[in-house]
């Protein structure tokens, strides 16, 4: 299909949940896609036996002989998009019914489209975390095309994006893939440098999808995942810090070096 979109869903967890993300893929109002779930080799092989028994054309199901690890499984949902467009979906977020006709009504020649989200929990309520609330705030507050110095400087403020909400250019995001040596800001790499080499982002204020963020999220149990967090965004924005500098992104090198809210997110989670 000519203006269509790869829908990928790199898999590991409950099948309760990736069902309720693959519904959500067939309950779109367009036709314009094709799914693939990209198993990594997830122990209980109930997806598997489910999805394979389908026999439904507009999926297709991929389970890897080995685990790959999450940041792999990324890689390889590059390399097998093939339609114009593609997204890397999280295996418990849900689009809403309207996702694929408003992304691709308003991609256009941007490189990668980013819809307002609704957050859910694990019972799939909406409701809106304070990492989200703040969120909120940083992002534009009209639909438009958005690039260059003024993009990176507002990413690097605050990182407003949601990776598996976005619909990208394939041969664009075709161009990078995601660095193994990290677990957290893999896609704020890919971002920025995108940016760096020209891409430009249509933002929309229209709500098309849900992204699922667990309450265990904003425990204690999230303190060492924090850890890992902080550690790999102070190396990470000092280094687009040193970049945005050597291009004369001077705006965009303080913000990466300032990175105000990720230090106040640090702060506060010590209590």
């Amino acid at each position: 299909m000519k203006n269509s979109i790869d829908i990928i869903v790199p898999y590991w967890g409950e099948f309760s949940l990736l069902k309720q993300t693959v519904d959500s893929v067939l309950a779109q109002t367009s036709k314009a896609w094709h799914l693939t779930i990209l198993d990594d080799h997830y122990p209980d092989k109930t997806a598997y036996n489910h999805y394979k028994k389908l026999n439904d054309k507009r999926i297709t199901y991929i389970r890897h002989r080995k685990n790959i690890g999450i940041t792999a499984n990324f890689n390889y949902a590059i390399q097998h998009a093939s339609a114009p467009y593609c997204m890397i979906v999280g295996c418990d977020d849900k689009l809403l019914p309207s996702y694929v006709d408003t992304a691709l009504k308003n991609i256009g020649e941007s490189d990668f489209y980013q819809p307002r989200v609704q957050i859910i929990d694990d019972k799939s309520n909406v409701y809106l975390p304070l990492a989200d609330k703040v969120k909120r705030i940083l992002q534009p507050k009209k639909s438009g095309i958005l690039s260059g110095e003024k993009l990176a400087a507002s990413l690097c403020c605050g990182n407003w994006l949601y990776f598996p909400s976005i619909t990208w250019k394939t041969d664009t995001l075709k161009q990078y893939s995601f660095d193994t040596k990290y677990k957290i800001l893999e896609d704020v790499i890919v971002e920025l440098t995108m940016i760096i080499d020209g891409a430009s982002l249509y933002f929309d204020t229209t709500e098309t999808f849900q992204y699922r963020r667990f309450a265990e999220s904003l425990s204690s149990k999230e303190k060492g995942k924090n850890g890992i967090r902080f550690k790999e965004e102070n190396e990470v924005y000092d280094n687009f810090s040193d970049r945005f500098n050597e291009i004369g992104w001077k705006k965009a090198a303080r913000a990466a070096k300032l990175r105000v809210t990720s230090r106040i997110h640090s702060f506060l989670s010590r209590f």
